[in-house]
């Protein structure tokens, strides 16, 4: 149980973490581009689907650089993990909406995907 704990949970979960940190450091970022350039308030919604993708893409990368193959499922899964999580928050702290839940559901598993692919064909250097 060890062995499956080392090889298959934890990348997952340091992955997921990593991408939820990304998505608060974007987040943090974009509101103090709104603030600081005083953007309107409705541009703010873009900002966010923008933050959640570079999260989605950076846990997704950190994944496949870690397993070396199978990025395009792997990226997959960390999409989805991120996307529970945002939905969590979201039933939490707001309203869902049909056409919300499906364009972030198509965001995470998207961009998760590709960073996934790009981490597994990332180059080691030895």
């Amino acid at each position: 149980m060890k062995n499956l704990k080392q090889h298959i949970y934890r990348p997952f979960a340091i992955s997921v973490a990593i991408g939820t940190a990304a998505v608060f450091a974007a987040l943090i970022i974009s509101a103090a581009v709104v603030y600081m350039m005083q953007l309107p308030v409705e541009i703010c919604g873009a900002f966010g689907v923008i933050s959640l993708a570079f999260g989605c893409l950076t846990a997704g990368y950190v994944l496949g650089r870690k397993k070396q193959r199978r990025g395009l499922k792997q990226g997959f899964l960390c999409g989805v993990a991120l996307f529970l999580l945002c939905l969590f928050g979201s039933l939490i702290f707001g309203s869902v909406s049909a056409a919300g839940f499906f364009g972030r559901l198509a965001v995470c598993v998207t961009f998760g995907a590709v960073g996934g692919v790009i981490g597994v064909n990332k180059q080691v250097y030895k």
